[in-house]
Protein backbone atom coordinates (compact mmCIF):
# COMPACT_ATOMS: atom_id res chain seq x y z
CA UNK A 1 0.00 0.00 0.00
CA UNK A 2 2.82 2.40 0.91
CA UNK A 3 4.63 1.52 -2.33
CA UNK A 4 1.58 2.37 -4.44
CA UNK A 5 1.11 5.60 -2.49
CA UNK A 6 4.73 6.58 -3.18
CA UNK A 7 4.35 5.79 -6.87
CA UNK A 8 1.23 7.94 -7.08
CA UNK A 9 3.01 10.74 -5.21
CA UNK A 10 5.98 10.71 -7.60
CA UNK A 11 3.69 10.51 -10.62
CA UNK A 12 1.76 13.53 -9.30
CA UNK A 13 5.02 15.36 -8.57
CA UNK A 14 6.36 14.63 -12.10
CA UNK A 15 3.13 15.83 -13.66
CA UNK A 16 3.25 18.98 -11.53
CA UNK A 17 6.77 19.73 -12.77
CA UNK A 18 5.61 19.34 -16.38
CA UNK A 19 2.74 21.72 -15.72
CA UNK A 20 5.01 24.09 -13.83
CA UNK A 21 7.46 24.52 -16.71
CA UNK A 22 6.79 23.86 -20.39
CA UNK A 23 8.61 25.28 -23.38
CA UNK A 24 6.97 27.36 -26.09
CA UNK A 25 5.48 25.26 -28.87
CA UNK A 26 5.61 26.44 -32.52
CA UNK A 27 2.39 26.56 -34.55
CA UNK A 28 3.73 23.84 -36.89
CA UNK A 29 6.05 20.88 -36.53
CA UNK A 30 9.69 22.13 -36.60
CA UNK A 31 10.34 20.75 -40.11
CA UNK A 32 7.21 22.44 -41.45
CA UNK A 33 8.04 25.67 -39.64
CA UNK A 34 11.42 25.74 -41.40
CA UNK A 35 9.82 25.01 -44.79
CA UNK A 36 7.36 27.85 -44.24
CA UNK A 37 10.22 30.24 -43.47
CA UNK A 38 12.13 29.17 -46.58
CA UNK A 39 9.09 29.62 -48.83
CA UNK A 40 7.84 32.88 -47.35
CA UNK A 41 10.95 35.03 -46.89
CA UNK A 42 11.82 37.56 -49.58
CA UNK A 43 15.56 37.49 -50.17
CA UNK A 44 17.11 40.38 -52.15
CA UNK A 45 18.85 39.45 -55.40
CA UNK A 46 22.30 40.41 -54.08
CA UNK A 47 21.84 38.15 -51.05
CA UNK A 48 20.62 35.29 -53.21
CA UNK A 49 23.78 35.52 -55.32
CA UNK A 50 25.87 35.21 -52.13
CA UNK A 51 23.95 32.05 -51.22
CA UNK A 52 24.68 30.21 -54.46
CA UNK A 53 26.85 27.12 -54.48
CA UNK A 54 26.94 26.40 -50.76
CA UNK A 55 24.86 25.40 -47.75
CA UNK A 56 24.41 28.37 -45.43
CA UNK A 57 23.72 27.47 -41.78
CA UNK A 58 21.16 29.68 -40.03
CA UNK A 59 21.12 29.41 -36.18
CA UNK A 60 17.85 31.26 -35.56
CA UNK A 61 16.66 32.59 -32.19
CA UNK A 62 13.04 33.71 -31.88
CA UNK A 63 12.14 35.82 -28.86
CA UNK A 64 8.52 35.36 -27.81
CA UNK A 65 6.16 37.38 -25.63
CA UNK A 66 4.06 35.79 -22.89
CA UNK A 67 1.34 35.41 -25.52
CA UNK A 68 3.60 33.45 -27.87
CA UNK A 69 4.03 36.39 -30.28
CA UNK A 70 7.47 36.72 -31.97
CA UNK A 71 8.84 40.11 -30.88
CA UNK A 72 12.39 39.75 -32.18
CA UNK A 73 14.67 37.34 -34.03
CA UNK A 74 18.44 37.12 -34.14
CA UNK A 75 21.00 35.09 -36.10
CA UNK A 76 24.55 34.55 -34.92
CA UNK A 77 27.06 35.83 -37.49
CA UNK A 78 24.31 36.87 -39.89
CA UNK A 79 26.56 37.35 -42.93
CA UNK A 80 23.61 37.12 -45.33
CA UNK A 81 21.63 39.69 -43.31
CA UNK A 82 18.58 37.45 -43.17
CA UNK A 83 17.37 38.68 -39.76
CA UNK A 84 14.89 41.33 -41.03
CA UNK A 85 13.37 39.18 -43.81
CA UNK A 86 12.93 36.19 -41.50
CA UNK A 87 11.32 38.38 -38.84
CA UNK A 88 8.83 39.69 -41.39
CA UNK A 89 7.95 36.11 -42.32
CA UNK A 90 7.53 34.64 -38.80
CA UNK A 91 5.29 37.57 -37.79
CA UNK A 92 2.82 36.37 -40.44
CA UNK A 93 2.60 32.84 -38.99
CA UNK A 94 0.19 31.84 -36.20
CA UNK A 95 1.49 32.50 -32.69
CA UNK A 96 3.37 29.96 -30.60
CA UNK A 97 1.78 28.29 -27.60
CA UNK A 98 3.57 30.28 -24.89
CA UNK A 99 5.96 28.85 -22.34
CA UNK A 100 4.39 28.08 -18.95
CA UNK A 101 6.18 28.50 -15.62
CA UNK A 102 4.26 27.66 -12.44
CA UNK A 103 1.04 27.84 -14.38
CA UNK A 104 1.74 31.32 -15.75
CA UNK A 105 2.52 32.16 -19.38
CA UNK A 106 5.98 33.67 -19.73
CA UNK A 107 8.09 35.29 -22.41
CA UNK A 108 10.69 32.85 -23.74
CA UNK A 109 13.24 31.98 -26.41
CA UNK A 110 12.78 29.42 -29.19
CA UNK A 111 15.88 28.24 -31.08
CA UNK A 112 16.04 26.37 -34.36
CA UNK A 113 18.85 25.80 -36.85
CA UNK A 114 18.43 25.14 -40.56
CA UNK A 115 20.29 25.25 -43.86
CA UNK A 116 19.45 27.59 -46.72
CA UNK A 117 20.68 27.40 -50.31
CA UNK A 118 19.39 28.25 -53.79
CA UNK A 119 17.55 24.92 -54.05
CA UNK A 120 15.57 24.88 -50.81
CA UNK A 121 14.76 28.61 -50.95
CA UNK A 122 12.18 29.14 -53.66
CA UNK A 123 8.62 30.32 -53.97
CA UNK A 124 5.60 28.06 -54.21
CA UNK A 125 3.37 29.69 -56.78
CA UNK A 126 0.05 29.10 -58.48
CA UNK A 127 1.31 30.62 -61.72
CA UNK A 128 4.26 28.31 -62.42
CA UNK A 129 7.20 29.01 -64.71
CA UNK A 130 6.67 27.64 -68.22
CA UNK A 131 8.98 27.12 -71.20
CA UNK A 132 8.20 29.31 -74.21
CA UNK A 133 7.71 26.21 -76.41
CA UNK A 134 5.14 24.75 -74.00
CA UNK A 135 5.72 22.10 -71.34
CA UNK A 136 4.79 19.05 -73.44
CA UNK A 137 7.08 20.04 -76.31
CA UNK A 138 9.85 20.96 -73.87
CA UNK A 139 9.82 17.53 -72.21
CA UNK A 140 9.93 15.75 -75.58
CA UNK A 141 12.73 17.95 -76.90
CA UNK A 142 14.93 17.34 -73.84
CA UNK A 143 14.61 13.57 -74.28
CA UNK A 144 15.29 13.81 -78.02
CA UNK A 145 18.30 16.09 -77.51
CA UNK A 146 19.81 13.85 -74.87
CA UNK A 147 21.50 11.28 -77.10
CA UNK A 148 24.40 9.11 -75.95
CA UNK A 149 27.86 9.46 -77.45
CA UNK A 150 30.06 6.40 -78.02
CA UNK A 151 32.13 7.40 -74.99
CA UNK A 152 29.03 7.64 -72.81
CA UNK A 153 27.73 4.33 -74.14
CA UNK A 154 31.02 2.67 -73.18
CA UNK A 155 30.85 4.22 -69.71
CA UNK A 156 27.34 2.92 -69.20
CA UNK A 157 28.29 -0.54 -70.42
CA UNK A 158 30.56 -0.98 -67.40
CA UNK A 159 27.42 -1.36 -65.26
CA UNK A 160 25.29 -3.79 -67.26
CA UNK A 161 23.47 -5.00 -64.17
CA UNK A 162 21.31 -1.88 -64.29
CA UNK A 163 18.44 -1.96 -66.74
CA UNK A 164 17.94 1.78 -66.75
CA UNK A 165 19.42 4.97 -65.37
CA UNK A 166 17.44 7.74 -63.70
CA UNK A 167 18.60 11.29 -64.23
CA UNK A 168 16.95 13.79 -61.92
CA UNK A 169 18.04 17.41 -61.99
CA UNK A 170 16.91 20.59 -60.24
CA UNK A 171 17.35 24.04 -61.69
CA UNK A 172 16.25 27.56 -60.88
CA UNK A 173 14.12 29.70 -63.16
CA UNK A 174 15.14 33.28 -62.43
CA UNK A 175 12.83 36.27 -62.37
CA UNK A 176 13.83 37.12 -65.95
CA UNK A 177 13.19 33.55 -67.19
CA UNK A 178 16.87 32.49 -67.34
CA UNK A 179 17.84 29.01 -66.15
CA UNK A 180 20.58 28.75 -63.48
CA UNK A 181 21.94 26.61 -60.63
CA UNK A 182 21.65 23.09 -62.03
CA UNK A 183 22.06 20.26 -59.53
CA UNK A 184 21.80 16.50 -60.09
CA UNK A 185 20.17 14.46 -57.33
CA UNK A 186 22.42 11.43 -57.85
CA UNK A 187 26.09 12.36 -57.70
CA UNK A 188 26.96 9.03 -59.35
CA UNK A 189 25.39 10.43 -62.53
CA UNK A 190 27.46 13.65 -62.41
CA UNK A 191 29.14 12.53 -65.64
CA UNK A 192 25.96 13.48 -67.52
CA UNK A 193 25.40 16.87 -65.88
CA UNK A 194 26.83 19.02 -68.68
CA UNK A 195 24.96 17.02 -71.32
CA UNK A 196 21.73 17.34 -69.37
CA UNK A 197 22.13 21.11 -68.96
CA UNK A 198 22.80 21.52 -72.67
CA UNK A 199 19.73 19.44 -73.57
CA UNK A 200 17.47 21.44 -71.22
CA UNK A 201 18.69 24.81 -72.47
CA UNK A 202 18.41 23.70 -76.11
CA UNK A 203 14.83 22.51 -75.61
CA UNK A 204 13.61 25.98 -74.64
CA UNK A 205 15.88 29.00 -74.63
CA UNK A 206 13.25 31.20 -72.99
CA UNK A 207 10.93 30.68 -70.02
CA UNK A 208 8.13 32.72 -68.53
CA UNK A 209 8.94 32.97 -64.80
CA UNK A 210 6.56 31.99 -62.04
CA UNK A 211 4.60 34.87 -60.54
CA UNK A 212 2.89 35.83 -57.30
CA UNK A 213 0.18 38.45 -57.77
CA UNK A 214 1.66 39.19 -61.17
CA UNK A 215 5.19 39.78 -59.80
CA UNK A 216 7.96 37.48 -61.16
CA UNK A 217 9.71 35.30 -58.54
CA UNK A 218 12.38 32.62 -58.58
CA UNK A 219 11.07 29.07 -58.73
CA UNK A 220 12.58 25.60 -58.80
CA UNK A 221 11.93 22.98 -61.47
CA UNK A 222 12.79 19.29 -61.21
CA UNK A 223 13.24 17.30 -64.42
CA UNK A 224 13.37 13.48 -64.60
CA UNK A 225 14.75 11.43 -67.49
CA UNK A 226 15.07 7.65 -67.70
CA UNK A 227 17.85 6.28 -69.91
CA UNK A 228 17.36 2.66 -70.85
CA UNK A 229 20.58 0.66 -70.93
CA UNK A 230 20.11 -0.59 -74.48
CA UNK A 231 23.55 -0.70 -76.05
CA UNK A 232 22.29 -1.39 -79.57
CA UNK A 233 20.39 1.86 -80.01
CA UNK A 234 19.84 5.27 -78.50
CA UNK A 235 16.70 4.04 -76.79
CA UNK A 236 15.94 6.84 -74.34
Amino acid sequence: MKKNTLLLFFAFLFQSVLIAQTKAIPPYEPEQYIRNILHEINIPDATFDKMRGKDNIVPLKIFLSDKGVPVKVSITNDELELTPVIFEAVKQFPNFTPAIVDGVAKSSLYQITFTINEFNYYKIVRQKATPSVGMEKFLKKVANNFYLTDEERAKLSTAKLKGSYELKIDFIIEKDGKLTSFQLHDQDMEYFKDRMIKAIKSASKKWSPGTINGIPVRTKFTYNLTIKADFHSLNI
